[in-house]
């Protein structure tokens, strides 16, 4: 079954059907599932942060009547970078990974799938305005870029609240007497 964080819709094709028909074949391809190898944001993979914010993408551009096909497709392939970027160590010259990643993305997404312009464009700029140069072209970009902050910052905080949680659960906990 599968889940956006905060969505209690399942995104498979017995769930939200409609969602289901725009993605299944990425869904289905190994590269795609290769991403839940890597943790993302907090205890998060990569897989499933693309498909937080593919759905809400989904949702949002359907609510603003944009393009919702490109929104839920460039929302699951925005991250295809296919390493863990937290031990990544790169090479003399190259910039940090939150300012490479959407390159390296959609370099990987054109090697193994077709994207329109509106879904390169989406991809390429989605860590807009940390790459200021990368200006937005289309308002589907413009919601890539808050709702992948906003997944990222959900997913940051549920991690964070369990540590927290469980933190004073053992510290607070009753002490058997005996």
């Amino acid at each position: 079954m599968l889940r956006a964080i905060g969505s209690k819709v399942d995104l498979d094709k017995n769930g939200d059907s409609q969602y289901y028909s725009l993605v299944a074949d990425l869904l289905e391809s190994d590269v795609v599932n290769e991403m839940k190898q890597y943790t993302h944001h907090g205890n998060t993979t990569c897989f499933q942060h693309c498909l937080n914010v593919s759905y809400y993408n989904y949702k949002l551009c359907k609510f603003f009547s944009l393009n919702e096909r490109a929104g839920a497709r460039a929302g699951l392939l925005h991250d295809l970078f296919l390493y863990d970027w937290h031990t990544y160590v790169p090479p003399k010259g190259e910039r940090l990974h939150g300012f490479t990643h959407a390159g390296k993305a959609l370099e990987n997404v054109r090697k193994n799938f077709y994207v329109t312009e509106l879904e390169c464009d989406i991809i390429e700029k989605h860590m807009f305005p940390l790459n200021i140069t990368a200006l937005p072209k289309y308002r589907e970009t413009l919601v890539i870029v808050i709702t992948d902050k906003v997944c990222g910052t959900m997913e940051v905080f549920a991690y964070r609240g369990l540590v927290i949680k469980e933190f004073f659960r053992r510290t607070f906990r009753k002490k058997s007497v005996e």
